[in-house]
C-alpha cells in the first residue's frame, strides 16, 4: 500500500508471499485456492487494513491500441463506436472480451460539441482488451482471499504508473535524453518496455526468468525446486555456487537482455537507448548491473521505486532495498488508488 507524503508517496504495507510451483503457469493462475492462499497470507504478514485491491492481465494476454473515434456522440454513443472500431484487433469473438478505454485527451467541452457547423471532430481513445477469462480468474481468487478488486488494470500500463510518477522524476535530463529501458525479470519471463519521455514506445515479453535460476541450482545441487528456491532466498548455498552456478546465469541473464535491446533496435527506429533500468527478483544479484553494462554499452542501473521516496515506520529498509525492485507493477498498481 501507498499512502500521500509531502510531494510524493510512501508504502506503508509490504509483503512478498512465494507462490508454490505450478500454482500459476505463464501467467495463468492454474491452482485458484493455492494462489488464493497465497494472497491472503500476504495481505496478513503486510497488515494492510483495507479489503479493496487492484489487480493487472498480463500484457501479453491483452490488446491495446490508440483509436481515433469521428464524431463520439455522447458517452453510450462512444461507448459502441469504441467496441466497433476494437472488433479488427481483437484475435477473438468481441462477446468473449472484457474491453475499456480511456481518452488520452482532456477537453472541457462535451465530446458531443462540433468545432464548426459540420465539421468532423475527432477523439483519441486508448483501448484495452483481453479475454473475460483473465479478468474472471483474478476476480475470482480476490474473492476467494476475501478481497474486492476495484480496478483490473495492464501490467505496462502499472509499469508505466510506477515509472512516471516515482522513477522518471529521479532521473537526470540526461538520462532522459533517449529512450529508457525498463526491464522486468520475473519468474518466467523478462518484459521490457522503452520509454521516451513519459510515453512507452515499445513493450514485449520474452521467455527468460528468475526461475531459470532456480532450476539449475536444483540440477547442479541435486535439489528439489522448492528446496533449491528456499536455499537461493536464504544465501545458504555451497561456496562454489556463486563461480559454478550463478555467474553463468549472469552470464547468460546479459547476454538476453543484449538480445533484447537488439529486437528493440530491429522493430523500431526511435533511436538509441541510453539508460536500463532492471526490475525483477535479480536485479539486486552482485555482479548482474555490471555485467549487463559491460554486455550492453548502455549505462545499467537497478529500478526500485522506493529508492527515492520515503518508508513507513512499519516497513523494514532492508526489506525494501533488498525487494523493491521486484515491486515495479505492484507499485504501478497502488498508485491507481489514487485515481478516485
Amino acid at each position: 500500500m501507498l499512502e500521500k507524503h509531502r510531494n510524493g508517496y510512501r508504502p506503508t504495507a509490504f509483503a512478498i508471499e512465494p507462490i508454490p510451483a505450478g500454482a500459476v503457469q505463464d501467467k495463468s493462475i492454474t491452482d485458484p485456492d493455492v494462489v488464493a492462499g497465497a494472497l491472503s497470507r500476504a495481505l496478513s504478514r503486510s497488515r494492510a487494513k483495507t479489503k479493496h485491491i487492484v489487480m493487472a492481465v498480463p500484457t501479453g494476454a491483452t490488446v491495446s491500441r490508440v483509436l481515433n473515434i469521428q464524431n463520439p456522440g455522447n458517452q453510450f454513443e462512444l461507448e459502441e463506436q469504441v467496441r466497433m472500431e476494437s472488433d479488427q484487433y481483437i484475435p477473438f469473438p468481441i462477446d468473449e472480451v472484457s474491453l475499456d478505454f480511456e481518452p488520452l485527451q482532456n477537453t472541457a467541452e462535451p465530446i458531443t460539441k462540433k468545432k464548426k457547423q459540420g465539421e468532423d471532430t475527432y477523439l483519441s481513445v486508448i483501448m484495452a482488451a483481453t479475454r473475460s477469462t483473465n479478468v474472471e480468474a483474478r476476480v475470482a481468487v480476490a474473492e476467494a482471499a476475501g478481497l474486492t478488486v476495484d480496478v483490473m488494470d495492464v501490467e505496462s500500463f502499472a509499469a508505466q504508473n510506477a515509472y512516471t510518477e516515482i522513477i522518471a522524476p529521479t532521473l537526470t535530463a540526461e538520462d532522459r535524453a533517449q529512450p529508457v529501458a525498463m526491464l522486468d525479470i520475473g519468474a518466467n519471463t523478462t518484459t521490457i518496455n522503452v520509454f521516451n519521455g513519459e510515453n512507452i514506445i515499445y513493450s514485449k515479453e520474452h521467455p527468460f526468468g528468475g526461475k531459470l535460476l532456480t532450476n539449475e541450482i536444483a540440477a547442479y545441487y541435486g535439489l528439489s525446486f522448492d528446496e533449491a528456491e528456499e536455499k537461493k532466498r536464504n544465501d545458504t548455498l555451497p561456496d562454489d555456487y556463486h563461480r559454478k552456478v550463478l555467474q553463468p546465469f549472469i552470464d547468460n541473464m546479459a547476454m538476453q537482455i543484449e538480445r533484447f535491446i537488439q529486437y528493440f533496435y530491429a522493430e523500431t527506429n526511435a533511436g538509441a537507448i541510453g539508460l536500463i533500468l532492471l526490475g525483477g527478483g535479480t536485479a539486486n544479484t552482485p555482479g548482474a548491473i555490471e555485467r549487463i553494462n559491460n554486455e550492453t554499452g548502455i549505462r545499467t542501473r537497478t529500478a526500485n521505486p522506493f529508492v527515492a521516496i520515503g518508508q513507513g515506520s512499519r516497513i523494514s529498509a532492508e526489506l525494501l532495498a533488498n525487494y523493491g525492485s521486484s515491486m515495479l507493477i505492484a507499485c504501478g498498481l497502488a498508485l491507481r488508488s489514487f485515481d478516485q
